[in-house]
């Protein structure tokens, strides 16, 4: 394959996860030698960096912005708006490749055309041979979504649980690849010691830190961890991210002396961040599938690069990754248990060193490098 044209219906940049495993995958893509754009809406952003430089990317791939109607930032008629913007960026998604794909005797610019966006995928499954990167399921997808998968070229997807329902729902397995994220080594093996970490955070010295990071949301289970912060007087609990609103709202529900609410972080402070915990935690609830069978969380595989000791939820969709020998398992939401679980991660030195360190070993598995060339094997 000599070249790949990457929809995203995305603003970029964007404090979400989204963008970071999107500028990464493209940056991976390009590294293997192939000729990657990246198409994106020209969207209102209060973000005004660059793209590349945000994330901390190599300009090996070519960023496209295009127009769309963008009044998502308006307060009100949230779904109309989303969908005005939806139908107009994929109006010019066709006018962009339309010279090039749809009129007979014309060309192709690009060998492969990907998208995890639906909507994307199920209007230019019809001109276009496209691939579809899934990271979640409805609970009861309707024809859009069986459309969408029936005609897409390829389907990848991020985890174990989301190939076994849609093999369930009728989509043919060889059609299937999983591509859990993953994370870049580099960034996240830093030299910095725990002590210099902190001193650039400004984070006391000699306290035990328990860590989060991430968005607040329910099944991502930052809530539990802060009902456990009151289980661990002996520790400052850290929860980094989170939109402004959601930080407001945590610090009114949850006013411990040692929880620590951050807000979003620019991602190249993550690294550090992590460096300077002494546990870090994955507290994902199993209320909702998105958690318990669908997730692969590119936090995970952050942790698992820092070098400290993970405890974290157990559940089919995180034992894809981790088990006994590279983390501390605690049952899902119970906040009482989670916090027992990790006093004996801070207080169990040997053991911590040895699940941190396999941990370490296993993450090289796990690299954008490998994710690319799993991707590239199935276009």
């Amino acid at each position: 394959m000599k070249s790949l044209l990457y929809i995203a219906n995305i603003r970029l940049p964007t404090e979400k996860a989204h963008g970071i495993q999107i500028m990464k995958t493209c940056e991976a893509l390009a590294a293997q030698g192939v000729e990657v754009e990246l198409l994106a809406p020209k969207r209102r952003n209060h973000l005004k960096d660059d793209a590349f430089d945000f994330y901390n990317v190599s300009k090996n791939f070519s960023l496209k912005k295009i127009w769309c109607l963008d009044f998502i930032f308006l307060p009100v008629f949230k779904r109309l708006t989303f969908w005005l913007e939806t139908f107009t960026f994929y109006l010019s998604v066709k006018k962009y490749i339309t010279p090039l794909q749809f009129h007979s005797g014309r060309e192709d610019k690009f060998d492969a055309y990907y998208t995890r966006d639906l909507p994307i995928a199920l209007w230019l499954s019809k001109k276009v041979d496209i691939f579809y990167e899934i990271h979640t399921l409805p609970e009861k997808p309707r024809g859009k979504h069986k459309m969408a998968w029936q005609r897409a070229k390829g389907l990848l997807v991020i985890s174990e649980g989301i190939r076994e329902d849609l093999i369930k729902y009728g989509i043919n397995k060889d059609k299937i690849l999983i591509a859990p994220d993953a994370v870049d080594l580099g960034q996240f093996s830093i030299e910095e010691s725990k002590e210099q970490s902190r001193a650039r955070l400004n984070l006391p010295k000699e306290k035990k830190i328990v860590l989060y990071a991430g968005h607040l949301y329910s099944w991502k289970g930052a809530d539990l961890l802060a009902q456990a912060a009151k289980e661990l007087p002996e520790a400052e609990i850290y929860l980094v991210g989170g939109t402004k609103e959601d930080v407001e709202n945590f610090k009114k529900k949850y006013n411990f002396a040692n929880l620590h609410i951050t807000g979003w972080q620019p991602h190249n402070l993550i690294p550090y961040w992590l460096n300077s915990a002494d546990v870090l935690v994955l507290p994902n609830s199993a209320k909702e599938k998105i958690s318990s069978r669908y997730t692969s969380p590119m936090k995970l595989f952050e942790y698992m690069a820092s070098g400290a000791p993970i405890v974290a939820s157990d559940l089919s969709s995180v034992r894809e990754v981790l088990n006994e020998n590279n983390c501390f398992f605690t049952p899902s939401d119970n906040p009482e248990l989670l916090a027992k679980k990790i006093k004996e991660s801070l207080t169990d030195k040997s053991k911590s060193a040895r699940i941190a360190e396999q941990a370490l070993t296993d993450v090289a598995n796990y690299s954008w490098e490998n994710r690319a060339k799993k991707i590239l094997e199935a276009l």
